[in-house]
């Protein structure tokens, strides 16, 4: 019997088991000498680079392009068809689930570390462990969580105390807001509420941002600029479980529609190769999401009805500097993180009974409110954090009266102020324009959009409109766009269209 040409090349993968995850995505899944597993798309840059160093250092040269071709081949028709348990397996990134979607057993928090670690949450309390019944898929920007540790006893500060300090916040309902968005970004499954971070310059937005991201997903890039497409908005969901936007002015509709699906669920497809010959995957994203704004931002309506918006006051001369805030959260994280595990388990176990709130962050304040006992906290405290801000100015109401009387409304700040005199005591239109800015998200409450735009001829222009209704962030996108072509890439090539 002639020997097999091909069993060499097959022989470097044929320890490891190959499987498909829901969504058709072929990986390998590698385990270590440490005991821990990791988790490689076989038509990938790491596979390829993991294969090449093993074939190379058993037989001392590389193989053709042809025979590397043979072995994903290989693992393929050996993933889908070989072993039917090894079909349609969850694939998690950063955070987990085992059991049920909406109330899982336990909640599973992937370190990302090179021991491949992760965290079992269950309503009992949690763990550190390591195993190959999780999988996770990680990304080359990907960093690692220490491990988590439990929280010291009183008297000693709590760690959720440390991190409070070092972040410049105003009221302990901001405080409360910003624990309820890293306690939903601990959650398997959305919908997400949106946390928006805003305040004058040289208020610390971006350092409160990067810490609160890096709590639970650290990256290489914990914050990255608006993304200039869909496109790139979809790949970075994913490469990232947390998404955090630095120094947004303005978002364009379509960019908005995209962020607004992506907090509930958006369906994408994307090309592992490029060519006819391989079927497009359909996979399904559902990311927390974090923006730093300017003082030049107004808030989409859709967006606004799904945010927890923390407003930052300015920075004073007694705050300390960035690299002395580091150095207190740094030693704390591993604390910091414990801590947020202890309120998860808390929530796991409290869920079933506790009384579901209503509103437009039902999920979340509910989730929060499960949370509470741990995080030193009221269920009330928690409602009255997620409660709408006081109307911060009689132009709310006074728009209000205008459009019960119209539908919508289009002029200048000039003509404005001069319809709504003398209910509103503005003495100049830039006053009117200045007030309108900041109650956005009041008005978006009340289901009224706003906008500002600038004509041709220079003229700034507002529309106040009666909102029709809430956008449903879980539909498709009705029409493909340039935003979603995709072009073939050397690796992963993604073809970004709502499914």
């Amino acid at each position: 019997m002639q020997p097999n040409p091909f069993a060499k090349f097959v022989a470097i993968v044929e320890p490891f088991l190959p499987f498909t995850a829901e969504y058709g995505q072929t990986f390998l899944r590698i385990r270590l000498d440490c005991g821990g597993f990791f988790t490689l798309p076989v038509r990938s840059r790491d596979f390829h680079a993991w294969y090449f160093f093993q074939f190379s250092g058993r037989y001392d040269y590389l193989p053709t392009p042809r025979e590397f071709r043979a072995v994903i081949d290989h693992l393929e028709a050996r993933a889908e068809h070989y072993d039917a348990n090894c079909r349609r397996l969850p694939v998690f990134r950063r955070v987990g689930r085992l059991g049920a979607r909406g109330l899982p057993s336990q909640i599973l928090l992937d370190l990302a570390n090179p021991m491949r670690d992760l965290v079992e949450i269950s309503p009992d309390g949690w763990k550190t462990t390591a195993g190959p019944d999780i999988l996770f898929h990680t990304s080359r920007s990907t960093l690692s969580i220490p491990e988590p540790v439990r929280s010291p006893q009183a008297p000693a500060p709590s760690p959720l105390d440390t991190l409070r300090s070092c972040l410049n916040l105003p009221s302990r309902p901001a405080w409360l807001r910003c624990l309820a968005w890293l306690l939903s970004a601990l959650r398997p499954s959305g919908p997400y509420p949106f946390l928006i971070i805003q305040g004058p310059p040289s208020s610390g937005k971006s350092f409160a941002a990067r810490v609160l991201r890096s709590m639970i997903d650290p990256s290489s890039a914990p914050l990255t600029a608006t993304p200039s497409s869909v496109r790139d908005l979809i790949t970075l969901a994913r490469l990232n479980w947390v998404l955090a936007f630095d120094h947004i002015s303005t978002l364009s509709p379509l960019l908005a529609d995209a962020l607004c699906r992506l907090s509930s669920g958006l369906g994408a497809t994307f090309r592992e190769a490029p060519g006819p010959a391989h079927e497009p995957l359909q996979q399904s994203y559902k990311r927390p999401i974090l923006l730093t704004v300017t003082e030049r931002w107004v808030c989409p309506a859709d967006i606004a009805k799904r945010a927890l918006v923390v407003t930052l006051p300015p920075l004073t001369s007694e705050t300390r500097s960035e690299d002395s805030l580091l150095s207190i959260l740094s030693p704390a994280w591993p604390a910091i993180v414990g801590a947020l595990c202890t309120a998860v388990s808390t929530a796991l176990s409290r869920m079933p009974t506790l009384k579901q709130p209503t509103g437009p962050y039902a999920d979340a304040l509910a989730w929060a409110m499960a949370a509470s006992p741990a995080l030193g906290c009221t269920e009330e405290e928690m409602q009255l954090g997620f409660a709408p801000p006081p109307l911060p100015h009689p132009i709310v109401e006074a728009v209000r009266n205008l459009l019960e009387q119209r539908k919508r409304w289009t002029g200048t700040a000039t003509e404005l102020l001069d319809l709504l005199e003398p209910s509103v005591s503005l003495q100049t239109p830039s006053a009117a324009s200045h007030h309108l800015r900041n109650s956005v998200l009041t008005l978006a409450d009340s289901g009224i959009e706003l906008k500002f735009r600038r004509l041709h001829q220079g003229a700034r222009i507002i529309d106040l409109r009666q909102d029709p209704g809430d956008g449903d962030c879980t539909n498709d996108l009705q029409s493909p766009s340039p935003d979603f072509d995709a072009s073939p890439q050397p690796t992963e090539t993604e073809e970004l269209k709502t499914s």
